[in-house]
């Protein structure tokens, strides 16, 4: 699965999740999110639904780190002080908050929530069981 595959399925995930709708009914934000050496995307949330274009500068919060840090980020497995977000933004190598700190406090349970989506659609790209 490549990157873009795997982004549009993950987006077609946070767009069918209740609790997302629910949560993120008042959220708009913009999010650039760039993985060292492999490019960058730009992520729209916009009241539940979220699309990925190719990322551009000018986002409301921006996320730079190695591209291990965004995979541990979706790993359910994840090691203790490596396992979500705010924990991977105070880790050696981990993800550097460049832009917008704000934006990811004011958004915070609408990003933990996309985190989590994100973990499960790996998951089950990667063809595992998944029960709740």
């Amino acid at each position: 699965m490549t990157g873009r595959e795997w982004l549009a399925g993950w987006a077609r995930a946070v767009a069918a999740d209740p609790e997302n709708a629910h949560i993120g009914r008042f959220s708009v934000f913009t999010a650039r999110l760039v993985a060292d050496d492999e490019g960058d995307v730009l992520l729209r949330y916009d009241r539940g639904t979220v699309s990925v274009d190719d990322g551009t500068p000018g986002a409301d919060l921006e996320l730079r780190g190695p591209v291990g840090a965004w995979r541990e980020l979706v790993d359910a497995g994840a090691a203790p002080r490596r396992h979500d977000l705010l924990a991977l933004t105070k880790a050696a190598d981990g993800l550097e908050v460049v832009a917008g700190r704000e934006q990811l406090i004011r958004h915070l349970r609408v990003i933990t929530r996309l985190v989590e989506l994100a973990r499960l659609h790996d998951r089950a790209a990667r063809g595992e069981v998944i029960r709740r």
